[in-house]
């Protein structure tokens, strides 16, 4: 195989707001040899996200939070759901400038739960949707207590309505393998948790 290779020819602006939409051109090497021919395709500059899956082993409690998603909105009209238009994540958010991927984890964690952490535990990072998006997302669990939670958190500067959601251990493994969820990162997650770490559940 020929060695892995591209050149990005041009990259040119489309849309600045929240968050930025460039066109790339570029071609790349091909697996049976040669160069492909230029080509062209939207990319969505998101950047790096952090993700912390919550959890007091203790307590046998799995912490996701609940709220509105924009991307699921259109999804919710269309099948005339509007239910479907939240979701259920582990705490997540964007890293800030000058600020590492455990500094974002642990502001989040306070800022969409309430509660006050100080240690990660490393899972992985991942492209959510390389196709089209440049975002990569960092995952961590932290163990906390559950009494430490607000109900309701979010940042109203932001637009945020959080609803903090406790499941216990025995209830979250289940709707995993229902495949109740509908989030890349909750399932990414919660199989780390019940199968990687391989988390006990005693009751």
């Amino acid at each position: 195989m020929t060695e892995k290779n591209f050149k990005i020819q041009s990259i040119k602006p489309a849309y600045t707001g929240f968050f930025e939409l460039n066109i790339l051109q570029f071609k790349h090497v091909r697996y049976q040899g040669g160069w492909s021919k230029t080509f062209s395709r939207e990319l969505f500059q998101r950047g790096q996200a952090v993700v912390v899956l919550l959890y007091d082993a203790t307590e046998e409690q799995v912490v996701l939070v609940e709220q509105c998603r924009v991307g699921a909105v259109f999804n919710a009209q269309t099948s005339n759901q509007p239910e479907q238009a939240w979701l259920l994540e582990p705490v997540a958010g964007m890293i800030d400038s000058g600020e590492s991927a455990e500094e974002a984890g642990i502001r989040e964690t306070q800022e969409e739960t309430g509660a006050s952490i100080s240690e990660l535990e490393y899972i992985c990072q991942f492209y959510p949707s390389p196709g089209a998006c440049n975002e990569i997302l960092h995952l961590y669990a932290a163990h906390i207590s559950i009494d430490s939670l607000s109900e309701y958190a979010g940042l109203a500067s932001e637009n945020e309505d959080i609803k903090v959601v406790k499941l216990s251990f025995s209830e979250a493994k289940q709707m995993l393998l229902n495949a109740e969820f509908n989030v890349a990162s909750t399932y990414i997650a919660l199989q780390w948790l019940f199968f990687q770490k391989n988390i006990r559940i005693k009751t």
